[in-house]
Order: C-alpha cells, then sequence, then structure tokens
C-alpha cells in the first residue's frame, strides 16, 4: 500500500513511463489529469528508481521503497554529522531520535522523495559549516532537482558563499553551480509545455500557488472554531509547532547557513496553498529546526529522555496511524 498511495502513484508512473504520461494516473481527489500534470513532481527520485529497477531484480515498487529506505539512513546519517559539528555527539543523536519521532516521519516508509531530499539537504548543510562550497553546491543541485524545497538549499548555498570571507573562484563556482538543478528543470517542464513558466502554470492546475499563508490561517481559524476533523488539528498544531521551533532556532543564532535553509523552508512550507494536511510533509525536511530541542534534552536524565521519546512515539504512531486510510493525502 505504501508503494501506490497518493504521491506515489505519480513518481511511480514517471519511473516506468517517463514525463507525458498522466492519463495513465487517473486523478484522485479532484487533482488534475492533463498531459503534462505529472511535470509538478521532480525528476530524480523516480529517475533514481527506474536505473536501480534496471539493475536489481525487483519490481518498481520494491525499489521504490528499497531507495527510501536507503535514503533515510544516509538522512540519519547526514542528519547526526551536521548536529555533531555543531553541538557534539550528543545533541547529533538526540537530533536524529527526534527527527525519526515527527508525526509526519511515516512518509520516511513510503515510494515518496522525501528521504532522498532530506539527505541531500543535510549533507549539503554539513558540507557548509564545514566549508565544502563546491560539494555543498553539487548537492543542492541534486537537491534542486528532488523537490522544489530544493530552493532552500540553494539559497543557503548562495547565502553562505556571498558572505564568504574569501571571495575566490571557488565561492563563485559555488553560486553559479548551486541554482543549476532547480533552474534547469524549470527551463525543461518550460520546455515541454511551451511556456516560459509552464512549470509555475502546472502547478496552478493543482491549486498550488504563492497565498503568504492564508491557506494556514484559514485552516488554523477552522480549527479554533472545532468544525474539523482530528488530522487537521494535529496538522495545524504541527505547523504551529514548527514556527515555535524555528523561533527558538533563531534565538540560539546557528551558522549563517542553518538559519537561510530554515527560514525559507519554512517560508515556503506556509506561504504556498494547499490543504493543511501536506504542510507536515513540507517541513519534514526542516530538522534543523529541532536543534534547540536537540541541545536542550542533551541536558536531560535518562528518565526525562525515555518518558519524552515514549510520548512522541506514541504521538507519531497515533498521527501516522490516520493517514493509512486513503481518505487523508500527505
Amino acid at each position: 500500500m505504501l508503494g501506490y498511495v497518493w504521491d506515489a502513484k505519480w513518481y511511480l508512473g514517471i519511473a516506468q513511463h517517463g514525463y507525458g504520461q498522466a492519463d495513465l494516473i487517473p486523478g484522485y481527489g479532484g487533482g488534475p489529469a492533463g498531459r503534462w500534470q505529472d511535470l509538478a513532481f521532480f525528476p530524480l527520485y523516480p529517475g533514481v528508481v527506474r536505473a536501480v529497477s534496471e539493475l536489481l531484480p525487483m519490481t518498481i515498487v520494491g525499489t521504490a521503497l528499497l531507495i527510501t529506505c536507503v535514503s533515510s539512513c544516509v538522512a540519519a546519517w547526514g542528519i547526526h554529522a551536521l548536529g555533531t559539528v555543531l553541538h557534539g555527539r550528543r545533541v547529533g543523536l538526540l537530533l536524529v531520535i527526534l527527527w525519526g519521532l515527527l508525526p509526519q516521519a511515516f512518509i520516511q516508509s513510503m515510494a515518496y522523495p522525501e528521504a532522498m531530499f532530506t539527505a541531500l539537504c543535510a549533507w549539503s548543510l554539513y558540507a557548509l559549516v564545514t566549508q565544502r562550497l563546491i560539494t555543498a553546491s553539487l548537492l543542492a543541485v541534486a537537491a534542486g532537482l528532488t523537490r522544489p524545497l530544493g530552493v532552500a538549499v540553494v539559497a543557503a548555498v548562495v547565502i553562505t558563499a556571498v558572505l564568504a570571507s574569501s571571495r575566490g573562484r571557488r565561492t563563485l563556482s559555488a553560486i553559479v553551480i548551486a541554482p543549476l538543478g532547480l533552474l534547469g528543470y524549470f527551463v525543461w517542464a518550460g520546455v515541454c509545455t511551451g511556456r516560459p513558466l509552464g512549470y509555475f502554470d502546472v502547478q496552478r492546475d493543482w491549486n498550488t500557488r504563492v497565498d503568504f499563508g492564508q491557506s494556514v490561517i484559514a485552516s488554523t481559524s477552522r480549527v479554533a472554531a472545532g468544525n474539523v476533523s482530528a488530522v487537521e488539528q494535529a496538522s495545524v498544531l504541527i505547523v504551529i509547532t514548527g514556527l515555535v521551533l524555528l523561533w527558538a532556532l533563531l534565538s540560539s543564532r546557528p551558522p549563517t547557513a542553518v538559519i537561510v535553509f530554515s527560514l525559507v523552508l519554512v517560508a515556503v512550507a506556509v506561504g504556498v496553498s494547499g490543504y493543511i494536511q501536506i504542510k507536515p510533509r513540507f517541513l519534514l525536511p526542516g530538522f534543523t529546526l529541532l536543534l534547540p530541542a536537540a541541545t536542550s534534552l542533551a541536558k536531560a536524565k535518562p528518565i526525562t529522555l525515555a518518558m519524552t521519546f515514549a510520548v512522541l512515539a506514541f504521538i507519531s504512531f497515533k498521527y501516522g496511524a490516520y493517514f493509512v486510510i486513503p481518505e487523508y493525502t500527505p
């Protein structure tokens, strides 16, 4: 089931048939079913799924889930590496645990690109913090080919390079290289649709556009009125928690790369229209938001840690259980 539900079938359709074959994938939940509607989904994840499926004796679904599993492990490794270089190994470990216990973490078990994207984000930020600009920019290219949220990684690389004390060839190269994946896909989508802004036209067909948080405000108002589902209530709470964590992160004065990445990711997640249920999914790669919590828990007693993790695990299980029901869409 986890390989077929919601957006997974679009990614698998691209992996099997390429782009422009959306007529093979029925619309769902009132979604569109035009020829180029699959351009809303970025190419790296389905491309890797296709390539690996040609090498292994596995179904396309099994391959997708395998890649998601491996990507989750690589992401956890990168998150630990970044947390360790910033605050020590204990914080690095706690950061990984907190990320794994997020309510929306069940997406890491689906045929979705979030795990791969998070891995690219984590290692790109690690490269930035350890002053490896070219490596960070190359990882940003890959992130930009994985999710539109790749703009957060690109911004982190570019701004870090611009503010670098030394302005050499490597710095300028990083500024030029980092946006190539994201911009390249936008250009290619424009060529496919025959319109310069074709990608954004496709997103508009999916009812996705910049609304500066209006959809989040509307959902919050409905929750306040009390006439919504438990999933919508939980999703609003996750978004609000994300904003609080962002404030706590900024107050702790982390490195520029972490600040820029976190700000842009949250701004896109909150500032773009869409079902409130998908907002937690957008925030899943924002593991940097958990740094203040990880540093605080690093000082806690073992019993406090055990109780905290038990509560978070229960919440994560309950939230994730709702989403195995096809009625809801992450």
